[in-house]
């Protein structure tokens, strides 16, 4: 049931998905659901669901023909999933995009601030409510107005609350809308 859900709106935000790659975005944007699964074998069962939305930044560098880097605050809700129980999940932090905003391809770099509900699930202590997330991941972007990702994320304390920093790696994956004016 899930997945045609999934499919069904995937099917409707192609349709309407007028134009070409090189519409005029909005700073806004994209937004999206994001959702994935631990990577790590002594992590199994661990899954992670967000919602996310982005900001453009100012600070972008391209060269004559448009490739370059480009610059976003990124900002996520969700809940993490853990040991069968549930904690909320938020992070706020910049990313940098390489690419072209006429290629469909993108490669996507961050760093996030993030806190956690709870840090203690089972037996699972992720030593703190404050923790880092970093991610790298590539964006397709299927028409101007949606496009589907893969990220690998890292989460951890970065050794700030003492001398255990336990980690979480996981694989994410997502739909994203954009907007254009």
């Amino acid at each position: 049931m899930k997945s045609t859900l999934y499919l069904l709106l995937i099917a409707f935000a192609l349709f309407l998905a007028p134009g070409h790659l090189e519409a005029i975005e909005s700073p806004w944007g994209p937004f999206g659901m994001r959702g994935g699964f631990a990577a790590d074998g002594k992590d199994n069962g661990v899954t992670q669901y967000e919602a996310f939305g982005f900001y453009r930044l100012p600070w972008a560098r391209r060269n004559g023909s448009g490739w370059g880097v480009s610059s976003r605050l990124g900002l996520t809700a969700g809940v993490l999933r853990s040991q069968g129980e549930y904690g909320f999940i938020a992070s706020l932090g910049p990313s940098l995009g390489l690419g072209k905003p006429t290629f469909p391809l993108e490669l996507d770099l961050g760093i996030s601030a993030a806190v956690l509900s709870r840090d203690k699930f089972g037996t699972r202590d992720y030593n703190g409510y404050g923790q880092f997330i970093s991610h790298i991941g590539t964006i397709y972007r299927i028409c101007p107005n949606f496009g589907l990702s893969y990220r690998f994320q890292h989460m951890s304390n970065a050794g700030l609350n003492g001398s255990q920093n336990p980690g979480l790696n996981m694989h994410l994956f997502d739909a994203s809308w954009y907007f254009t004016r």
